[in-house]
């Protein structure tokens, strides 16, 4: 009974957690999750993106999130155009626990990023997606299924008389994203001052989930603020990035600010299209009531990794001894030559 009883919690807890949203702490990094309006929001022509999260691995089966994402600008040319349309895919999978509990994803994202003047653009962008949950019923253990000599016999019937399946659903989302740059002398450099601001809407038609039948738990929607800067310290090598992500989903919340601090390693030619600079960021983030987030990024040309790890501070810590997740993130962009201007 007691077994039952605890399958019966974990069941509703994942039922529960599957109505909320995965995230990553390197949330800068998962631009297309994030926001929409972020697609084409990038120094270059093209930009490929990688994400990989190993959280609570200290208390059984880790929670284990894979995200993939691709976007491109579509008539950017030359930094003298009104605007551009940019359009990317972003796909995701979250596996968790003993039941192999799965969360799958797949979005194409659209974007317009509307030039106002020599220094701001405001973008605009929506995003349609279907995704797919699971739970694998052979990992359930039921009291009727231990004999009381051998132990548990999986070829015992469990009793049992609901069932859950996996499901599919539909799911739509919008959002916008403000942006200025000021005083850059190169694509890259860490001179000037740079600002976004957004804000999201996901799982706008909030679909239902169905892992027990004639069930209506549905997916809440999830409201997203973010904001981000770079701040060039003036006769130094160095600037600082502060940002914020402000996330409400049903009675969940997540707030999450931090800062960088970027130095230059290698600066090169601030004459050509191409980004051919060096940079080194460290810091933090700080996820309110739950974790201090140390973080590291390495910027090297057209490629970056950047790697974090979560310190437990909330309740959960007693169990975790303080070990969270660790994530790394890595971006790959192919560079535009014809684009003479940053607005990242």
């Amino acid at each position: 009974m007691k077994k039952t009883i605890s399958w019966i919690f974990i069941l509703l807890t994942v039922i529960s957690l599957s109505a909320q949203d995965i995230h990553f702490s390197q949330y800068n990094e998962a631009p297309l999750m994030m926001n929409p309006a972020l697609t084409g929001f990038f120094d270059g022509q093209h930009r490929i993106g990688l994400n990989y999260k190993n959280q609570w691995r200290s208390i059984g089966n880790a929670y284990n999130t894979y995200a993939l994402s691709y976007d491109t600008r579509l008539g950017s040319g030359s930094g003298n155009r009104s605007g551009f349309l940019a359009i990317g895919v972003n796909a995701f999978n979250d596996v968790s626990g003993d039941l192999n509990f799965s969360n799958m994803i797949g979005s194409l994202n659209v974007a317009y990023h509307l030039k106002i003047n020599d220094e701001q653009m405001l973008a605009a962008g929506i995003y349609g997606g279907f995704g797919q949950r699971s739970i694998d019923q052979e990992g359930m253990q039921w009291d009727s299924q231990y004999d009381g000599i051998s132990g548990y016999d999986p070829t015992l019937a469990s009793n049992e008389t609901f069932t859950f399946q996996s499901f599919g659903y539909i799911d739509f989302g919008f959002g916008m994203n403000w942006s200025l740059n000021h005083n850059s002398t190169n694509m890259s450099s860490n001179d000037g001052f740079k600002t976004n601001v957004g804000f999201s809407v996901s799982h706008v038609n909030q679909p239902n989930f169905e892992f027990l039948n004639n069930s209506d738990e549905r997916l809440n929607m999830r409201i997203t603020t973010h904001a981000k800067a770079l701040i060039g310290l003036s006769g130094t090598n160095t600037a600082l990035v502060p940002s914020i992500l402000l996330q409400f989903q049903g009675s969940q919340k997540e707030i999450l600010p931090g800062l960088m601090v970027r130095y230059t390693l290698r600066e090169q030619s601030k004459y050509t299209g191409f980004i051919n600079d060096a940079y080194l960021s460290l810091g933090g983030y700080y996820r309110t009531s739950d974790a201090v987030i140390a973080n590291a990024m390495i910027e090297l040309n057209d490629f970056a990794i950047g790697l974090s790890y979560d310190i437990n501070v909330s309740k959960l810590s007693n169990a975790t001894n303080g070990k969270g997740g660790f994530e790394i993130a890595l971006r790959y962009i192919i560079a535009n030559p014809n684009q003479n201007r940053s607005f990242y």
